[in-house]
């Protein structure tokens, strides 16, 4: 491994740092042994091969750690003993700023580690993914075209041609090409299959994910909002729940922005539809797992009664645990299985590796879209499309982005951003084993706080997500690890009343995401903290892990609890997550309270429609593609009906 590493030398910055770093940080356990240093930092320089940006953020980080051991301790990092490494590592951890540029420094090195096929073994982990080599060839693959397959640029016409092929997206070009319309998508990522989907989490990332999952919403908490970047969007990468919009979300929409026509009763045909092409069923117990009785046995002992199975899009689910990196099985049916096919097996056309750029409109009359790929020795090829209705559908976070770029004038566009921010609480049953990697990540659900905005869904994550997201170091981390299966993992989010704003960011794969969190969402927040920590102390739990961003709290008992509550806590305190971005050009019965009107299209712009989590008015509550599905195709089922 020495000498791998001496190849591939000028792919890893301060090599002598890293090692060390890897040393400190991963020192042998119970069951694992130490890691090794040489294998571990050739693997984080495999991961910098190609990526400069990536390399120079790392020698950076390298620098920060030999210079703040410098400054503390008189010596480098990489000269210090192993007990003053572990020391210096404690005392970054422990401190807001630098416990983030640790964290930052030291995931690639974790992560390097955890999806070390040995690591995985030794922790009971499933075996690799067995994927196919080759997988059933359809008609309709034909009309797929890959920029990077291009030898000239293009120009055709359409009725109508969508930008994006996620829940809304690919919904709309659905319905649109169901009538017998001439539709063209448009999508930015390629169009992976399950033979691309072998549960390499390092590989799925950096495929699906876009920015690898570095869009972060920034405020008085730190809250990542991954999204995806492939056929199928975010829907490829979600954890594949399916909810229908609650009826008091309708109700609120009626009043509030004029949408008298979204109701339960107008809406219940295209749920029932959306419902029927994704295959949604209840999630099977023996793939829940044991987190679905400990959480019903919990539940139930501090009296809560509304305990239920999610409903999913994954019909024949055989437990991968692998939803949000690409389903190997095709069970979970993410747009790229279901809607795409579905329209393009009705003469639809996609352009896949495209960005859309430009659109074609003369003055607030669409003509149109441009859009630029790259071909496979990079060159630039250029796509044009002319139709007269033009659906963006590139989500909330991009959407308002393009719409600006391209003219479009509103105070509400990028702003009223609501994204769910979500909770995880952690607990140790030494007695049950937990199967973890082995059970869908979220299937179980408590609904008894559902009206006050707090809901409970299980959110067991990958070995790798057990240890990327702790903030441990040392033998702390080690042994955090080893205990992943007997680890319970549940989660919730709120219906958060807070908004943020989108806006252009310093790299066109990551835009910049201001949230703040109010105080009244935050109470809420501890409420589903306490609550969770409740259920697994009813349960039997030994310790209750809370996770904040740069510690872990650990209760035993309900007197610790209660004195945890009890201190005064910020939003910042804890670690957040957030998976759905909603609201950023949102619809609404005047341009007073909205971008879009109740048909989808921009005020003042004709022909240009918008049909993804953007145009959700509100904070959902529940989980949001089967709103976004539904609201597309009732939209696009109106131009079918203007075009026809």
């Amino acid at each position: 491994m020495t000498e791998a590493l001496t190849d591939i030398l000028p792919d890893l910055p301060r090599p002598d740092t890293a090692r060390a770093l890897v040393r400190a940080m991963l020192p042998a356990g119970e069951q694992l042994p130490a890691a090794d240093a040489e294998r571990i930092c050739a693997t984080v320089a495999g991961y910098l091969k190609g990526r400069p940006g990536f390399r120079r953020l790392l020698a950076s980080s390298l620098l920060w750690l030999e210079s703040r051991s410098l400054f503390s301790h008189g010596k480098r990092f990489s000269r210090l003993t192993p007990d003053q490494q572990k020391v210096v590592l404690k005392d970054l951890s422990g401190t807001l700023i630098s416990g983030h540029l640790l964290r930052a420094l030291a995931a690639p090195f974790k992560a390097a580690w955890l999806l070390d096929d040995d690591t995985q073994r030794r922790v009971g982990s499933r075996p690799p993914v067995q994927v196919p080599k080759q997988i059933e060839a359809f008609r309709w693959q034909a009309q797929v075209s890959p920029a990077r397959d291009m030898e000239e640029d293009m120009e055709l016409e359409a009725d109508v041609v969508v930008i994006g092929t996620g829940a809304g997206g690919a919904a709309a070009a659905y319905e649109l090409a169901s009538r017998g319309l001439a539709v063209v998508m448009i999508e930015e990522g390629e169009y992976y299959n399950r033979t691309h989907f072998n549960g390499n989490l390092t590989d799925a990332v950096a495929k699906l994910y876009r920015g690898l999952g570095a869009t972060t919403a920034l405020g008085n908490v730190t809250i990542p909002v991954p999204i995806g970047r492939s056929v199928g969007g975010t829907t490829t990468i979600n954890s594949g729940t399916c909810l229908r919009t609650p009826d008091a979300v309708l109700a609120r929409w009626q009043k509030e922005f004029g949408l008298t026509e979204l109701t339960s009763e107008n809406l219940d045909p295209f749920f029932a539809s959306v419902e029927e092409v994704i295959n949604v069923t209840p999630a099977e117990d023996k793939y829940v797992g044991e987190i679905g009785n400990v959480i019903a046995d919990g539940a139930r002992k501090i009296g809560l009664t509304k305990l239920h199975n999610l409903p999913r899009n994954a019909k024949g689910c055989d437990g991968q645990g692998l939803c949000q990196f690409g389903c190997p099985t095709d069970a979970k049916q993410s747009t790229n299985v279901s809607y795409v096919p579905r329209a393009l097996d009705r003469g639809a056309f996609l352009f896949t590796g495209f960005r859309a750029e430009k659109l074609l409109h003369r003055q607030q009359q669409l003509e149109g879209v441009e859009a630029t790929g790259k071909r496979d020795d990079g060159s630039i090829v250029r796509l044009t499309v002319r139709a007269a209705k033009v659906i963006v559908a590139m989500g909330s976070l991009l959407t308002p982005l393009f719409l600006k770029q391209n003219g479009v004038r509103n105070p509400h566009l990028g702003r009223h951003l609501t994204i769910h921010p979500a909770g995880v609480v952690n607990a140790i049953f030494p007695e049950r084993e937990f199967a973890n990697s082995q059970t869908i990540p979220q299937g179980f659900g408590v609904g008894d706080f559902a009206e006050q905005g707090l809901m409970f869904e299980g959110g067991t994550i990958p070995f790798a997500g057990h240890g990327l997201f702790s903030n441990l170091y040392g033998r702390d981390f080690v042994d955090f690890c080893e205990r992943y299966q007997n680890t319970a993992y549940f989660g919730f989010m709120i219906r958060d009343t807070s908004e943020g704003r989108v806006r252009r960011g310093p790299h066109r794969d990551v835009p910049w995401i201001s949230y703040q969190m109010n105080d009244q969402d935050f109470r809420l927040f501890l409420k589903g903290v306490e609550t969770l920590a409740q259920i697994y102390l009813a349960a039997g739990a030994r310790e209750v892990m809370i996770p904040g961003l740069n510690r872990l709290i650990t209760v035993r008992n309900e007197q610790e609890l209660a004195s945890f509550m009890a201190r005064k806590h910020k939003p910042k305190d804890f670690l957040m997550s957030a998976y759905h971005p909603l609201g950023t050009a949102r619809i609404a019965a005047d341009v007073s309270r909205g971008v879009c009107g109740p048909d989808h299209q921009v005020f003042g712009w004709n022909g240009l429609y918008v049909m993804d989590g953007s145009n959700v008015p509100t904070s959902l509550g529940a989980n949001p593609q089967v709103t976004i599905m539904a609201l597309a195709a009732r939209a696009a089922s109106k131009i079918a009906d203007s075009l026809s």
